[in-house]
């Protein structure tokens, strides 16, 4: 499998008061014909803007952390993959 291009796709401010303002940093993930974005809500007072885009990546890594492993059930072994692939009703090509 080839990597994922991850990259820095805007760097936004969020309307809202001044005490709660916000960023978004949106990251775009690519592999493939696979594309999509990923925002991260930052606060602008917890950073400066040379490390917001540092902490929004750490951010991201751990989204993906986290939904890698509430998803671990659903992964299956190349032997079960084979086993569904046989019981399929779909005519072959």
């Amino acid at each position: 499998m080839s990597k994922f291009n991850i990259k820095v796709a805007r760097i936004e401010a969020v309307a809202g008061a001044e005490e709660d303002a916000q960023v978004r940093i949106t990251f775009q993930v690519d592999r493939g014909p696979t594309t999509f974005q990923v925002p991260i809500f930052m606060s602008i007072g917890e950073f400066d803007d040379t490390e917001m885009v540092q902490a929004a990546r750490s951010t991201l890594h751990r989204t993906f952390v986290e939904l890698a492993a509430q998803s671990q059930s659903w992964k299956l072994s190349a032997k079960d993959l084979q086993q569904l692939s046989n019981v399929s009703s779909r005519p072959k090509a």
